[in-house]
């Protein structure tokens, strides 16, 4: 408001965090914590993979200039041939390779992913059935207090 009130909106900054009620942040907060971990995997898996692919993209058209300077010096058939043999030999082992490697990166990455998001749930599950037996523990002394008020 321009004359600086906020109409009864006046929460001090431990209620609120980034609009968000702290106790609400509190509750989720092994969820937000497994979450970055779980976010911090695929990043860097992701980043991993990105990273393998580039260089062999980069490995696959040095061998196609080559393949290309190869065909310009060669001076008979056979060769020409020959040249085309050998660079599609090298391209299948090669992109099988490498097909084999980003598989099982992208396998590794995922398992990483699974056990941070398993973590991440077994540590909230913790938290709940903590917060289910002090809420238990709660509700016997309440029935043992009501019980002790109703006989006198």
């Amino acid at each position: 408001m321009p004359d600086g009130s906020t109409r009864g909106l006046d929460r001090s900054a431990d209620q609120f965090t980034n609009g968000f009620p702290a106790a609400t942040i509190g509750m989720s907060r092994p969820w937000l914590v497994g979450a970055a971990k779980w976010n911090a995997q695929i990043y860097e898996g992701f980043g991993m993979l990105a990273s393998e692919w580039q260089h062999f993209v980069s490995r696959r058209i040095a061998e196609d200039f080559a393949f290309t300077q190869r065909i310009v010096h060669c001076r008979t058939p056979d060769q020409v041939w020959g040249a085309h043999a050998d660079f599609w030999k090298k391209a299948v082992e090669d992109y099988g390779k490498e097909y084999m490697l980003i598989g099982r990166l992208a396998a590794s990455l995922t398992t990483k992913a699974v056990a941070s998001a398993q973590c991440a749930s077994q540590m909230q599950l913790r938290k709940c059935v903590h917060s289910r037996e002090q809420l238990d523990e709660s509700a016997l002394q309440l029935r043992k207090r009501a019980k002790g008020v109703s006989h006198v």
